[in-house]
């Protein structure tokens, strides 16, 4: 079953996968109207990112729109060096979730969407199995979110304390607190990768993003 496993997120450690979107274009000297509008300079942007922090994964499309997100996924092909990519949608788009898919992505992260309409998350969620992609919840300021995530049909959600019961495959366990020292341990053994439970926050300095990476990929 495609919520039992990342794939090709398989490692000896938990992957390491930031959600790039401010981080990103602070760290790469760029506008947020350039980064979300300009394929080219995204894809330059987050290669180079990603590079530096380690992370095991390059998240695509924050702040973008999927056209625009799917040929940023196009353009890393090439430069992803074993890397895995992961497509973010504002919302349960499923046509944009059939365009990550077919880019090639190998999860797609949900950011804090509207819930309201619950039908969309099961449809896109069906629409990603299709393609043997994880549908994945983020939503900071949502408690339980790993149950909301298994209520909405989809493969599993980012929480901030993952304790390790959590349905389908989870995410999170970083924090600000956690950047600077203290022993990471993974809640569980599969079907879990490290982030932090929203975008990555900005109020860190480089190198301490560069010492986390490091603690998680080595």
């Amino acid at each position: 079953m495609v919520a039992q496993q990342l794939v090709r997120l398989v490692k000896a450690l938990p992957p390491y996968i930031p959600v790039l979107g401010q981080l990103a274009y602070l760290l790469g000297q760029v506008t947020e109207e350039v980064f979300t509008t300009d394929p080219r300079m995204q894809a330059s942007v987050l290669v180079e990112v990603a590079t530096a922090l380690c992370a095991d994964a390059i998240t695509v499309g924050v702040g973008s729109s999927p056209a625009v997100g799917a040929d940023v996924v196009k353009r890393l092909g090439p430069l992803l060096r074993g890397r895995a990519v992961v497509g973010c949608l504002a919302e349960a788009d499923v046509p944009g979730a059939r365009e990550y898919c077919e880019a090639g992505v190998d999860m797609i992260l949900l950011l804090a969407p509207d819930r309201l309409n619950t039908g969309r998350f099961r449809t896109l969620s069906n629409a990603c199995s299709f393609y043997r992609v994880p549908a994945i919840l983020v939503d900071p300021a949502t408690d339980d979110l790993a149950a909301v995530a298994a209520e909405l049909g989809l493969h599993g959600a980012v929480v901030a304390n993952p304790g390790g019961q959590e349905p389908g495959i989870v995410g999170g366990g970083l924090s600000i607190e956690s950047m600077t020292g203290g022993n990471l341990v993974a809640p569980r053994r599969s079907g879990f990768f490290w982030s932090f439970p929203g975008e990555a926050p900005c109020d860190a300095t480089p190198e301490d993003f560069v010492a986390l990476g490091s603690r998680l990929v080595n």
